[in-house]
This record gives structure tokens, C-alpha cells and sequence, in this order.
């Protein structure tokens, strides 16, 4: 501010001479300085609701985040006291509805592997040029990507905690159960393929059988 009085101190000869343009110079500077400041002040307005709308819809999602954790928590605890609390028919009933609905799935997801190795050899055998054969393999290489994603994703979703559970409280019951030869613990939370899926089903279907078999009274015999 300073400066711009000590030039108009130095200019005054000048600006004396044409006052009236002077002053229309100093409203144009004006106008452009206040425009210039709306332009940035506006600008940091928008900036600051952009992030503050960023921060409710974060604000949101976690709401609704930790919702559904907690409902998982409440399904997980009800799931828990309904299998622990059950006696060996209930247990195994439940163990079997497992086993068939995993099966089921594993099932359903060979069909379509088939379905699409089967298109996958029709495309190949019709490709004129090794450029058209690269296409239709890198097609169904992610293809078969995709849908192991979503089998993997579907058994995590449908399986597995409710396998882990089973399993838990069948060995805790089954105190001298011994898994077949080639059995894989991990599999339950990692099956990864179609061995694994089946590791599981077997291993659960054979402890459910064992559990009320074990749990039969002595036949009594006559001397």
C-alpha cells in the first residue's frame, strides 16, 4: 500500500494532468483485483465442500461398514450358540445340509468351467492365424480367471465360516477323529480349486456320519 502511494506521490504531475482517466484506471484495477479475489475465494469454497462432501459419504460408508459387521457378528453368535448348544441329530442334520449345499455349488461351477472350455476349443479349432489362436486363449485365460474369482468369492461368502464352525465343534466331539491321508486343514478357509471344496465336504460329511454313530448306545447280548 505503501508503494502505490509513494508512486502516485511521484507521479502526481502526471496523474494531474488526466485525473479522470487515472481514476477509470484505478477502477479497472480495482475490479480486476476484487474479481481476480472472488475468482480464488470462490475456488476454496468449492474445494472445501468437495472435501467435506467427501468426508460424509466416507462418514457413510464406514456407518454402513460397521452396520453390517455388526450384524455379521450377531448372525456369527447365533450361528454359534445354535451349533454348540445342539445334540449329535441336530449337529449332524445341520453338518449334512452343509455338505449337499457345498456339493451343489461345486457342482453348478463344473458345469460352467465346461461351458466355457468347451467354447474356448470351438474358437481355437476355427482360428485361421496364430494372432487370432493368442486372442482366444488370453479370452479364456481371463475368463477362467473371472470365474474362479467369483467361486472363491461365493464360497467365502456362502461356506466357510459355517464350514470352520462345523468342523470346530465336530472335532471337539470327536475326540479320537483322525482326517483322511492327503488332507488339508487349510482348506477349509483356502480351497482355491475343486480338490479343496471336496476335501471339505468329505471331512465334514464323514465326521457328521461318525458323530451319531459314535454316539449309539451298546447293542446288548444275550449270553
Amino acid at each position: 500500500m505503501d508503494k502505490i502511494f509513494d508512486y502516485i506521490s511521484k507521479e502526481w504531475a502526471v496523474i494531474s494532468q488526466a485525473p479522470f482517466a487515472f481514476l477509470i484506471l484505478g477502477a479497472l484495477m480495482f475490479a480486476l483485483a476484487y474479481l481476480a479475489a472472488k475468482f480464488k475465494f470462490t475456488v476454496l469454497v468449492d474445494e472445501v465442500k468437495a472435501k467435506n462432501e467427501t468426508l460424509k459419504e466416507r462418514l457413510l460408508l464406514k456407518t454402513e461398514q460397521a452396520e453390517s459387521y455388526k450384524d455379521r457378528a450377531l448372525k456369527y453368535d447365533d450361528n454359534v450358540q445354535q451349533v454348540v448348544g445342539s445334540d449329535e441329530i441336530a449337529l449332524k442334520e445341520k453338518t449334512l445340509e452343509v455338505v449337499k449345499n457345498l456339493r451343489d455349488f461345486i457342482e453348478r461351477h463344473k458345469k460352467e468351467d465346461d461351458r466355457v472350455s468347451g467354447i474356448e476349443r470351438s474358437v481355437m479349432r476355427e482360428a485361421l492365424t496364430e494372432e487370432e489362436r493368442n486372442k482366444a486363449w488370453e479370452k479364456n485365460t481371463s475368463e477362467i480367471m473371472r470365474l474362479s474369482n467369483e467361486r472363491n468369492a461365493e464360497y467365502d461368502r456362502r461356506f466357510k465360516v459355517d464350514a470352520m464352525l462345523l468342523r470346530d465343534e465336530l472335532r471337539t466331539r470327536l475326540t479320537d477323529y483322525e482326517p483322511s491321508d492327503g488332507y488339508r486343514d487349510s482348506a477349509y478357509e483356502h480351497p482355491t480349486n475343486y480338490f479343496g471344496f471336496n476335501d471339505v465336504a468329505s471331512d465334514l460329511e464323514r465326521m457328521a456320519k461318525l458323530l451319531t454313530h459314535m454316539s449309539l448306545p451298546p447293542v446288548n447280548r444275550r449270553a
